[in-house]
Protein backbone atom coordinates (compact mmCIF):
# COMPACT_ATOMS: atom_id res chain seq x y z
CA UNK A 1 0.00 0.00 0.00
CA UNK A 2 1.28 3.51 -0.69
CA UNK A 3 0.67 6.65 1.21
CA UNK A 4 -1.25 9.50 -0.79
CA UNK A 5 2.01 11.23 -1.37
CA UNK A 6 3.92 8.43 -2.61
CA UNK A 7 1.06 7.46 -4.54
CA UNK A 8 1.55 11.04 -6.24
CA UNK A 9 5.17 10.40 -6.45
CA UNK A 10 4.84 7.55 -8.85
CA UNK A 11 1.72 8.43 -10.86
CA UNK A 12 4.28 11.70 -11.83
CA UNK A 13 7.13 9.70 -12.64
CA UNK A 14 4.99 7.43 -14.64
CA UNK A 15 3.40 10.20 -16.79
CA UNK A 16 6.64 12.09 -16.62
CA UNK A 17 8.15 8.97 -18.93
CA UNK A 18 5.29 8.51 -20.89
CA UNK A 19 5.54 12.14 -21.92
CA UNK A 20 8.87 12.75 -21.98
CA UNK A 21 10.47 9.67 -22.82
CA UNK A 22 13.09 10.01 -20.34
CA UNK A 23 13.00 9.92 -16.05
CA UNK A 24 12.57 13.01 -13.87
CA UNK A 25 15.29 14.57 -12.00
CA UNK A 26 14.61 14.72 -8.47
CA UNK A 27 14.02 18.86 -8.84
CA UNK A 28 11.31 17.85 -11.18
CA UNK A 29 9.86 14.91 -9.28
CA UNK A 30 9.70 17.76 -6.67
CA UNK A 31 8.10 20.49 -8.84
CA UNK A 32 5.50 18.24 -10.42
CA UNK A 33 4.03 17.32 -6.78
CA UNK A 34 4.05 20.39 -5.59
CA UNK A 35 7.01 20.02 -3.05
CA UNK A 36 10.06 22.53 -2.17
CA UNK A 37 12.05 19.85 -0.46
CA UNK A 38 14.02 17.43 -2.41
CA UNK A 39 14.38 15.46 0.87
CA UNK A 40 11.14 14.70 1.16
CA UNK A 41 10.78 13.44 -2.31
CA UNK A 42 14.03 11.27 -2.00
CA UNK A 43 12.22 9.36 0.76
CA UNK A 44 8.91 8.77 -1.09
CA UNK A 45 11.19 7.29 -4.08
CA UNK A 46 13.05 5.29 -1.57
CA UNK A 47 9.82 3.63 -0.55
CA UNK A 48 8.90 2.92 -4.14
CA UNK A 49 12.05 1.27 -5.06
CA UNK A 50 11.54 -0.32 -1.86
CA UNK A 51 8.00 -1.64 -2.67
CA UNK A 52 9.24 -2.69 -6.13
CA UNK A 53 7.72 -0.18 -8.13
CA UNK A 54 11.20 1.74 -9.35
CA UNK A 55 14.79 0.95 -9.96
CA UNK A 56 17.12 3.64 -9.37
CA UNK A 57 19.90 2.95 -11.97
CA UNK A 58 23.70 4.51 -10.06
CA UNK A 59 25.79 6.54 -11.84
CA UNK A 60 22.85 8.07 -14.19
CA UNK A 61 21.61 11.54 -14.13
CA UNK A 62 18.30 10.95 -14.71
CA UNK A 63 18.40 7.20 -13.06
CA UNK A 64 14.48 5.71 -12.35
CA UNK A 65 13.36 2.99 -13.94
CA UNK A 66 9.85 1.29 -13.41
CA UNK A 67 9.21 -1.81 -12.70
CA UNK A 68 6.55 -3.06 -14.54
CA UNK A 69 5.25 -6.18 -13.81
CA UNK A 70 3.96 -9.69 -15.87
CA UNK A 71 0.53 -11.01 -15.47
CA UNK A 72 2.22 -13.73 -13.53
CA UNK A 73 3.54 -11.36 -11.26
CA UNK A 74 7.42 -11.81 -12.62
CA UNK A 75 9.29 -8.40 -13.83
CA UNK A 76 8.91 -7.71 -17.39
CA UNK A 77 11.73 -6.65 -19.35
CA UNK A 78 12.19 -2.41 -19.53
CA UNK A 79 13.79 -1.91 -22.98
CA UNK A 80 15.93 1.72 -23.00
CA UNK A 81 17.79 3.15 -25.88
CA UNK A 82 20.43 6.32 -25.57
CA UNK A 83 19.56 9.49 -27.37
CA UNK A 84 22.59 10.34 -28.65
CA UNK A 85 21.39 13.90 -29.90
CA UNK A 86 19.55 15.27 -32.57
CA UNK A 87 20.39 15.33 -36.40
CA UNK A 88 19.08 17.40 -39.47
CA UNK A 89 16.28 16.22 -41.65
CA UNK A 90 15.96 19.53 -42.90
CA UNK A 91 18.62 22.29 -43.15
CA UNK A 92 21.89 21.35 -41.40
CA UNK A 93 22.16 21.54 -38.05
CA UNK A 94 25.00 20.99 -35.55
CA UNK A 95 24.85 16.88 -33.86
CA UNK A 96 23.97 18.01 -30.22
CA UNK A 97 25.26 15.38 -27.62
CA UNK A 98 22.39 14.05 -25.31
CA UNK A 99 22.72 11.52 -22.57
CA UNK A 100 19.24 10.81 -22.10
CA UNK A 101 17.57 7.93 -22.56
CA UNK A 102 14.53 6.47 -24.26
CA UNK A 103 12.29 4.06 -22.46
CA UNK A 104 10.34 2.44 -25.12
CA UNK A 105 8.30 0.25 -22.06
CA UNK A 106 7.35 3.59 -21.09
CA UNK A 107 6.40 5.45 -24.60
CA UNK A 108 4.39 2.53 -25.77
CA UNK A 109 3.22 0.14 -22.85
CA UNK A 110 0.29 0.77 -21.22
CA UNK A 111 -3.14 -0.80 -19.62
CA UNK A 112 -5.08 -1.69 -22.96
CA UNK A 113 -2.82 -1.24 -25.81
CA UNK A 114 -1.58 -4.01 -28.82
CA UNK A 115 0.25 -3.48 -31.46
CA UNK A 116 -1.06 -4.36 -35.07
CA UNK A 117 0.99 -4.94 -38.27
CA UNK A 118 0.26 -2.91 -40.94
CA UNK A 119 -0.89 -5.04 -44.08
CA UNK A 120 -1.50 -2.30 -47.12
CA UNK A 121 -0.49 1.38 -48.18
CA UNK A 122 -3.69 2.69 -47.71
CA UNK A 123 -1.91 5.22 -44.89
CA UNK A 124 1.20 6.09 -46.47
CA UNK A 125 0.86 9.92 -46.68
CA UNK A 126 0.08 9.56 -43.04
CA UNK A 127 3.63 8.15 -43.29
CA UNK A 128 2.51 4.72 -42.03
CA UNK A 129 4.05 2.09 -44.27
CA UNK A 130 2.64 -1.36 -44.40
CA UNK A 131 4.82 -3.92 -42.49
CA UNK A 132 4.70 -0.92 -40.12
CA UNK A 133 3.83 -2.03 -36.96
CA UNK A 134 1.16 0.50 -34.88
CA UNK A 135 0.39 0.98 -31.07
CA UNK A 136 -3.25 1.02 -30.52
CA UNK A 137 -5.34 2.27 -27.34
CA UNK A 138 -7.95 -0.22 -27.23
CA UNK A 139 -11.07 2.18 -26.89
CA UNK A 140 -14.39 2.05 -28.29
CA UNK A 141 -14.47 6.34 -28.67
CA UNK A 142 -12.88 8.69 -30.64
CA UNK A 143 -12.03 11.82 -32.03
CA UNK A 144 -12.72 13.66 -34.84
CA UNK A 145 -9.47 12.95 -37.13
CA UNK A 146 -8.11 10.32 -34.77
CA UNK A 147 -6.33 7.53 -36.57
CA UNK A 148 -8.59 4.77 -35.94
CA UNK A 149 -9.03 0.68 -36.02
CA UNK A 150 -12.24 0.48 -37.25
CA UNK A 151 -14.87 -2.54 -37.80
CA UNK A 152 -17.32 -2.12 -40.56
CA UNK A 153 -20.61 -4.02 -39.78
CA UNK A 154 -19.03 -6.08 -37.34
CA UNK A 155 -16.71 -7.98 -39.98
CA UNK A 156 -14.05 -6.17 -41.83
CA UNK A 157 -11.55 -4.15 -39.85
CA UNK A 158 -9.59 -1.44 -41.26
CA UNK A 159 -6.84 1.96 -40.34
CA UNK A 160 -8.43 5.14 -41.68
CA UNK A 161 -8.43 8.84 -40.30
CA UNK A 162 -11.96 9.27 -38.93
CA UNK A 163 -13.84 12.00 -39.90
CA UNK A 164 -17.51 12.48 -37.49
CA UNK A 165 -20.53 14.34 -40.07
CA UNK A 166 -23.19 16.50 -38.91
CA UNK A 167 -25.20 13.90 -40.36
CA UNK A 168 -25.24 11.17 -38.08
CA UNK A 169 -22.62 9.60 -40.63
CA UNK A 170 -18.95 8.73 -40.59
CA UNK A 171 -16.08 9.08 -43.21
CA UNK A 172 -13.19 6.48 -43.18
CA UNK A 173 -10.57 8.68 -44.91
CA UNK A 174 -7.43 7.34 -46.43
CA UNK A 175 -4.21 8.65 -47.09
CA UNK A 176 -3.63 7.57 -50.61
CA UNK A 177 -5.02 9.36 -53.37
CA UNK A 178 -5.54 5.62 -55.29
CA UNK A 179 -8.29 4.96 -52.28
CA UNK A 180 -11.65 6.36 -52.11
CA UNK A 181 -13.31 7.86 -48.99
CA UNK A 182 -15.78 5.50 -47.32
CA UNK A 183 -18.64 6.86 -45.93
CA UNK A 184 -21.34 4.82 -43.81
CA UNK A 185 -24.09 5.61 -41.41
CA UNK A 186 -22.08 5.66 -37.80
CA UNK A 187 -24.42 2.83 -36.26
CA UNK A 188 -22.46 0.44 -38.77
CA UNK A 189 -18.67 1.57 -37.55
CA UNK A 190 -17.13 0.21 -34.20
CA UNK A 191 -13.95 1.59 -32.99
CA UNK A 192 -12.03 -1.05 -31.57
CA UNK A 193 -8.98 1.59 -30.49
CA UNK A 194 -7.19 4.28 -31.54
CA UNK A 195 -3.23 5.06 -33.23
CA UNK A 196 -0.85 5.86 -30.77
CA UNK A 197 2.27 5.18 -31.74
CA UNK A 198 4.34 3.23 -34.75
CA UNK A 199 7.19 0.61 -34.85
CA UNK A 200 9.23 0.26 -38.03
CA UNK A 201 12.40 -1.67 -38.57
CA UNK A 202 15.09 -1.47 -41.44
CA UNK A 203 16.69 -4.57 -42.75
Amino acid sequence: MLTERQQDTYDFIRRFIKEQGRSPLLSEVAQGIGLSSQGSVHNYIQALVNQGLVDRLVGKTRGLRLVEKNTDGSEAVSVTLPVMGKIAAGRLIEAVHDESEIDLGGMFAGKGRFVLKVNGDSMIDKAIMSGDYVVIQSQQTARHGDIVVALVDGYDATLKTLLLNDDETVTLMPANVNYEPVTLPAKRIAIQGIVVGQLRTYP
